[in-house]
Order: structure tokens, then C-alpha cells, then sequence
């Protein structure tokens, strides 16, 4: 059997321990080595956990580690320094979103993977999940007809105060969570997104971020995505909604999807009536037979996670799902939105 590939964490906090470490635990082709963090206390945590090696910092790390892969899970603004270090040190590298603060900062770390021929991983994981796939395979299906608009709603009602909430460490929701919803809508969208607007307000939260975000994409083949991503939503609002040429999805979860359509070669083609409206009224004797179901949200067949598919990239047996040049397309989507003047909000400044 091949030995576990030997991988090391930069940044112990909410994404670096809650989410990568535990998933690394106990994956067969994943060996946890070295863990980085400036706070002593969860060095030491992991140390005792998982018996792997611990610096104060990523320069220590890569003059020592044997790690073939390294996870970065600093604080955004750090990103690209960073996924830099690790790459010209000519390991592989895991980048937690979002992957940069600017585009330019992206194509920059794509660039230092191609000089350093490694692989830049993105960690944009919602890719692999149910609901994702669940969706693309309805609009590729076309059972709804011409999927020509998407609608994600992601809510909930939240009052932050930690440091996700200040400008100067890059924080608030589009940066946060809004890397998420990107990322689903543009790879959705059936071509790149050529026009948008974006409005962002600081409605309750501590610091001087967004933390209500609305945006409105237009792809160059005229698909349209209305997307909200909010901490200020009290009361449930529908997720999700695929409006259709034959038909609708609508979610108010993750976990369920009605629907409702008809075939459209079932019905006779429709013909304009020129001229007055008998007995002036509008509307016509056409009947649709419309079907209505309810579905999961799982996808027709199982599919990996985030870290299968790294590992079997490593082996060479996969393409990766989630390519650095997507990941740089939604950061292009954020700065433009960021830099959009708003009511609510200032733009980010140059």
C-alpha cells in the first residue's frame, strides 16, 4: 500500500482545526506531520492529539518539515504570502478561501504553482457536496427547460464581533461566506460572468465589515444569478429557486427540492393572436400538464470529498475538481462587488 502522504497545517483556528484537521484525522491516505500557530496553547493541543510536530510559524515549518503538502488556513490577508512560501519551497499546497483578497493577488499564486510545478488546491468543498451536484444535474437534465435564471439565498440572523468583522483583516460576509455561493453560482452558470451588480450593507455587526451582501450577475449567454448571502435574515427565505422554460426548483433547505414542469412535447405550439382580446379579456384555453414532485438533494450517484480528490490527484489517478483558475474567478466576482459603491457600505479602497 502507498504510505500516507505527510501533511502539515498552518493556522490552528475555526478552518484550520474544525474543518481541515478533522477531516484529515483518520483519512488513509492523509498522515498529519507538523501544525503551525502562534498561540502556544493550541500547539500544544495539537501536539498531544495528534503527535505530529509544532512551529510558531510557516518560516520555521518549511525549514524543517517533511511535509509533502501543506494546508494554509491563515487569516484571508495572508493568504497569498503564504501559499507563495509553501509553493516555492516546492511542496503542494491546500488554500482555504478565499483563495486571495484581489484577482491580481490570485493569478500571482497561480503563477508561483506553475514555476514551482506543483499543485494549488482551493478548498472550496461545497463542490463535492450534495446540493451542488443535486443542482447541476437538474439544469443539465432538462426537466426545467432553459434554466435561465438562479436564485441563492444563504441567511440567517447573527450579531459577530470577532475578527472576521474588520476591514483590516479583510473580513465580512462576501469574503467569508460569499466564496461559497460564488463558487456554486459560477460553475452553475453555463458562461463566465461578463456584467454585475453588487450592493453590501453593515447593518448590526461589531467592526466595519458587510454583513449583508446582494448580488446580481449576468453570464455573457444572457443566464442571470440573484444571490444573497446575509446575516441579517430573521425568518427562513427560499435557498434556493431554478426558474425554467418549462418549469421550477424550489428549496428552502439543502436537504429537500420541489418541483414543478411539464413537457413541453406535450403541448401545442403557441401562436400570437393579433388584435383585439375576445371579450377583452386576456389569457387563452392552453392546459399544461404539469408534473410536481419532491426530491432529496442527492445527487443520482456518490461522489467523493474535498480530500479524496487531493489524494488522487497526488497518485495521478484524477484531474482536480476545483481548478486554481476557478477558484481566481470568484475572487474576480468579490473585488468587483467590493469596489461597486453602495448605499450601505464604501467601496474597498484601491
Amino acid at each position: 500500500m502507498q504510505q500516507p502522504i505527510k501533511i502539515a497545517v498552518v493556522g490552528l483556528g475555526r478552518a484550520g482545526w474544525n474543518i481541515h484537521i478533522n477531516k484529515l484525522r483518520g483519512h488513509p491516505a492523509f498522515s498529519v506531520a507538523a501544525a503551525v500557530d502562534p498561540d502556544a496553547g493550541r500547539r500544544a493541543e495539537a501536539a498531544a492529539e495528534l503527535n505530529c510536530s509544532v512551529f510558531p510559524d510557516i518560516d520555521t515549518l518549511l525549514a524543517e518539515t517533511e511535509a509533502e503538502l501543506v494546508v494554509v488556513a491563515t487569516p484571508n490577508h495572508l493568504h497569498e504570502r503564504d501559499a507563495v512560501k509553501v509553493l516555492e519551497s516546492g511542496r503542494h499546497c491546500v488554500l482555504e478561501k478565499p483563495m486571495a483578497i484581489t484577482h491580481d493577488s490570485a493569478l500571482r499564486i497561480i503563477t508561483a504553482a506553475e514555476k514551482s510545478s506543483k499543485h494549488l488546491f482551493v478548498h472550496h468543498q461545497r463542490r463535492f457536496g450534495d446540493e451542488f451536484r443535486f443542482l447541476r444535474e437538474v439544469i443539465d437534465s432538462g426537466v426545467l427547460g432553459e434554466v435561465f435564471e438562479i436564485r441563492l439565498h444563504w441567511g440567517g440572523f447573527a450579531r459577530r464581533n470577532d475578527w472576521q468583522t474588520l476591514r483590516q483583516n479583510s473580513g465580512g460576509v462576501l469574503n467569508n461566506t460569499g466564496p461559497h455561493l460564488l463558487d456554486l453560482a459560477v460553475n452553475l452558470l453555463d458562461a463566465p460572468v461578463t456584467e454585475m451588480l453588487a450592493e453590501m450593507r453593515h447593518v448590526k455587526d461589531a467592526g466595519d465589515c458587510e454583513d449583508h451582501v446582494h448580488l446580481f450577475a449576468k453570464a455573457s449567454n444572457g443566464q442571470t444569478a440573484d444571490l444573497t448571502v446575509t446575516t441579517a435574515c430573521a425568518l427562513p427565505a427560499p435557498r434556493t429557486l431554478l426558474l425554467g422554460s418549462c418549469g421550477t426548483l424550489l428549496a428552502m433547505d439543502d436537504k429537500t427540492a420541489k418541483l414543478r414542469y411539464f413537457d413541453p412535447s406535450k403541448v401545442a405550439p403557441l401562436e400570437v393572436v393579433d388584435g383585439p382580446a375576445p371579450e377583452r379579456k386576456y389569457g387563452n384555453a392552453d392546459v399544461l400538464p404539469w408534473e410536481e414532485e419532491e426530491r432529496l438533494m442527492k445527487p443520482s450517484a456518490p461522489g467523493g470529498e474535498f480530500y479524496d480528490n487531493v489524494a488522487a490527484v497526488l497518485a495521478g489517478k484524477e484531474e482536480p475538481v476545483v481548478t486554481p483558475q476557478s477558484a481566481a474567478e470568484v475572487i474576480r466576482l468579490i473585488e468587483w462587488a467590493h469596489r461597486t459603491p453602495t448605499a450601505g457600505l464604501q467601496p474597498t479602497p484601491a
